[in-house]
């Protein structure tokens, strides 16, 4: 299996003083043999995001090695 992370530059964040920041926003990552099957299974278990979010321009990239978590800039 392969895992995929799943972005889109819909949309805006904000950072932790509420200013608004364009840029590209993670919605989660799947699994799959290829990118098609991974996005089938982000989509069930990501279903909130069809109900209650609109994105249109959703992409993916697969995740090859190691994944850093919690930095701080």
């Amino acid at each position: 299996m392969k895992e995929f992370i799943f972005f889109t530059n819909d949309g805006f964040t904000q950072d932790k003083n509420q200013k608004k920041i364009n840029n590209m926003q993670i919605l989660g990552s799947a699994e799959g043999v290829d990118i098609l099957e991974a996005f089938r299974n982000f989509k069930i278990a990501h279903s909130y995001l069809l109900t209650d979010y609109s994105f249109k321009d959703v992409m993916a990239q697969e995740i090859i090695g190691g994944f850093i978590r919690n930095l701080e800039i």
